[in-house]
């Protein structure tokens, strides 16, 4: 999900596993078998961030080793620096891995197996999210839209944002300077809607609906239909890093993991011991 990269990709599933990273202790990233629930979790040393699965590897930054691009190989348990550069928003789309150098901002692309490396948009780069074929990316002059290559570079808006997640025709973001209000951009009318009561501390999406932490309400989390309009709370909790997957909900409170379904009920805090 597009959503979860914006929150740091710091849970995705890979089989019958989920990854997580421990962001309260920094212990290191975990996979749990979601088949066997007493079954030991498998340890990694590395802070994986903006994991992005592809079959029987994962590709991640690593905050122990600079942030630099690794690969995991899942099955094998080796792991593979292939871009020794500090990288953050990674995405990987077919052959290539997107990402922006935490140095300069600017986007750049390489080859999955760390070759080809370039840059594509030279200027300063909040955001950015790949759509059929399209790059959408936030900068201080504006959200704009380029090829995959970083050709045809247009802007769409002259509203600014750090984090940008699309359902349907809509670009979801919040806008920093009207309160991070959750703001809607149809990219094809340019229409721009704004929801309010809605203030975003970090969203996700599960293809339909957002998922946003809203600021005006102690953080807690609330479910937004951008195309028909309205909201409901769904968990009281005060919440942050939201990423969805399958139909639960996972987010953290005071830096520790929850989840929740996305069809309602109690949330329960995730453990990695002692499964």
């Amino acid at each position: 999900m597009n959503g979860n990269l914006q929150n740091g990709g710091l849970i995705v599933k890979a089989g019958e596993a989920i990854f997580i990273t421990d962001i309260k202790n920094y212990s290191g990233t975990y996979s749990l078998d979601r088949e066997n629930a007493q079954a030991e979790p498998i340890h990694y040393e590395g802070l994986f961030w903006f994991m992005n699965e592809a079959g029987h590897s994962l590709y991640y930054s690593d905050q122990l080793k600079g942030d630099v691009l690794c690969k995991l190989d899942i099955v094998k348990q080796q792991v593979e620096v292939l871009l020794d550069k500090p990288c953050y928003q990674l995405r990987r789309c077919e052959d290539w891995i997107y990402y922006i150098h935490e140095e300069d901002h600017r986007l750049y692309r390489c080859a999955t197996n760390g070759k080809r490396d370039m840059k594509l948009i030279d200027e300063y780069v909040e955001s950015f999210l790949l759509y059929e074929g399209q790059i959408y990316y936030a900068t201080s002059s504006g959200i704009k839209r380029s090829t995959k290559s970083g050709e045809d570079r247009e802007r769409i808006s002259e509203l600014t944002t750090s984090s940008l997640v699309r359902i349907g025709n809509k670009l979801c973001f919040p806008d920093p300077k009207n309160r991070h209000c959750l703001t809607l951009l149809d990219v094809e009318s340019q229409k721009v809607t704004i929801v309010d009561n809605m203030d975003v501390l970090s969203m996700s999406t599960d293809g339909r609906y957002l998922y946003c932490a809203n600021r005006l309400n102690g953080n807690s989390i609330y479910r937004v239909d951008p195309v028909h309009g309205g909201s409901i709370r769904i968990c009281g909790e005060n919440a942050d890093f939201l990423h969805v997957l399958d139909n639960d909900l996972y987010f953290c409170s005071g830096r520790e993991w929850h989840r929740i379904s996305l069809f309602g009920g109690e949330a329960e805090t995730i453990t990695f011991t002692g499964r």
